[in-house]
């Protein structure tokens, strides 16, 4: 170290340094797009990235954690499980209403399909007015009348018994 340090190394050094910390602040972000189609889609694939990452991030800092215990460190894992536990929530959120969606689907089409055959039961079925049968009756049935009747209840052999 005793060695005479050269003005040109230095500069030159310093000048990397700078031109590296101007190349790290030059890098544009892309603006973010999505669309909805795709939205369904991205959370899953991040939602379960993000969890098996802070999965294992857990197991190894617990293995760090449990070597040399540090309050920090203990609260930054139990930060951690927090995270996993609200991102595994997400997912199980969405699977649910998956679920309920295709139950009322379901439950929906049947509904729709009874009506269908209730109505279709009904129009088979032919429904009369007490007018309409009497009207039938009479038109269809042989008609007597009544002084007929009465004179074929009373034969002479049913007189005698009485």
């Amino acid at each position: 170290m005793d060695e005479p340090v050269d003005r040109e190394d230095v500069k030159s050094l310093l000048d990397q340094l700078k031109e590296t910390s101007k190349i790290v602040k030059d890098v544009d972000k892309q603006p973010f797009s999505l669309p909805k189609e795709q939205l369904e889609q991205f959370i899953l694939d991040n939602t379960g990235r993000l969890i098996t990452d802070s999965m294992d991030t857990i197991d190894n800092i617990k293995d760090f954690i449990v070597s040399a215990p540090e309050p920090e460190d203990v609260h930054s894992l139990a930060e951690l499980y927090k995270a996993s536990t609200g991102a595994i929530e997400a997912l199980n959120k969405i699977l649910i209403q998956q679920q309920k969606t295709a139950a009322q689907i379901t439950v929906k089409t049947m509904d729709i399909q009874a009506k269908q055959s209730l109505a279709e039961r009904k129009g088979d079925s032919t429904t009369f007015t007490r007018e309409e049968i009497m009207k039938s009756l009479i038109e269809s049935g042989n008609v007597t009348m009544l002084d007929e009747i009465e004179t074929a209840d009373q034969d002479p052999d049913d007189s005698s018994e009485a």
